[in-house]
């Protein structure tokens, strides 16, 4: 498998993003409906569900390409541009569905009382990263009560490693060396230090998973010329990880195990599926959206709708709402990149970047 060759219509990262992003909201079902502690992929585990494992395979993804995009960026303004234009265009209009349609049509309060209060306002902030779960009286009698929109925790992290990763880039520090450090560093914070110190910082112990993800994960770019890729290692990765679970080393061996199985399956040659992506990248739409939508189904149909109906529905009009994202925000903002300082074509302008 020579993956320092493939290009973009012979991977398969954008069937990769869909099925991360449709897992998130399937697991997210059993959270909505009140069925969190028979969540399967948890009960096997033992400790990270559906939603959790996407995740870390979207942040996987994210390192690997992002990588390609600050190496085949001209400039940092580039860099950043790009990513800002991928981001934040779909981000706040999805705030403002959650709060100015969802919210009036979930809360308990008239919508003069809903628009006026401040809570309202400040849930506004979360185009600006600035992340906010609450709208006043919007499901407060749902089976997971109050929380408006639980996806959007990510991308401040999301956006915080490709800070470190800039910065990185223009101290001249993003090699080999680099993205082995660092990786290396934050598995000895959150496998070492924080349970040793007990420290009780969820915000460390976030910044430092998603951290070994995304940085093994441009590990991985850095060095896969190098790298054999295989079957047969694929294989035992993956049977290491299964036998592990249950076990208090499985998520040590998750994080080893799950950047290589990622990039190795995102290369493999499966026909149709490396052209997959070619009506739209509907991933982070189904992301950012589909929360607040599950939400308001609960709110409407609960206890009427079983859980299967409800993961059909969900899926369905998540992927309605992206499509429509898509095609109105997402792509026509992606097209502003030719506009920026010095850009240019390849993986840096693709919009290959798989946002949690």
């Amino acid at each position: 498998m020579d993956i320092a060759s493939m290009q973009r219509d012979e991977n398969n990262f954008d069937f990769l993003r869909f099925f991360a992003a449709s897992a998130v909201v399937l697991g997210h079902c059993y959270w909505l409906s009140g069925l969190g502690a028979v969540e399967p992929v948890r009960l096997f585990t033992g400790s990270m569900d559906t939603a959790d494992i996407a995740v870390n395979l979207f942040f996987v993804m994210s390192g690997f390409l992002i990588a390609a995009s600050w190496i085949h960026s001209r400039s940092g303004l580039d860099f950043a541009g790009k990513r800002a234009l991928r981001i934040f265009p779909a981000l706040a209009v999805s705030t403002l569905f959650t709060a100015f349609v969802v919210g009036p049509l979930g809360t308990e309060l008239s919508l003069g009382e809903y628009l006026l209060n401040s809570q309202t306002v400040r849930y506004l902030s979360n185009a600006a990263l600035f992340t906010q779960f609450h709208l006043p009286g919007v499901f407060t009698e749902n089976p997971f009560p109050g929380t408006v929109n639980g996806s959007v925790w990510t991308l401040p992290y999301e956006v915080l490693m490709y800070t470190m990763l800039l910065v990185l880039g223009l101290l001249r520090l993003f090699g080999r060396a680099a993205v082995v450090a660092v990786p290396m560093v934050l598995m000895v914070v959150h496998f070492y230090l924080v349970p040793k110190l007990g420290l009780e910082s969820d915000i460390l112990r976030k910044v430092t998973r998603l951290g070994m993800f995304f940085f093994l994960g441009s590990a991985l770019y850095i060095y896969r010329k190098l790298l054999p890729w295989n079957w047969k290692i694929a294989l035992a990765l993956l049977s290491l990880s299964l036998l592990s679970a249950r076990t208090e080393w499985w998520f040590f061996v998750h994080v080893l195990t799950l950047p290589y199985l990622t990039i190795y399956l995102a290369h493999l040659k499966i026909p149709r599926l490396s052209g997959f992506g070619r009506y739209g990248d509907f991933s982070y739409g189904i992301y950012i959206f589909s929360f607040p939508v599950q939400q308001l189904m609960m709110h409407w149909l609960d206890p009427h709708l079983s859980l299967p109906a409800f993961m059909v529905i969900s899926l369905v009009v998540s992927i309605a709402i992206a499509a429509v994202s898509w095609y109105l925000i997402e792509s026509p903002a992606l097209r502003l990149k030719r506009f920026l300082p010095g850009s240019r074509q390849g993986i840096s302008g693709t919009g290959l970047n798989p946002v949690p």
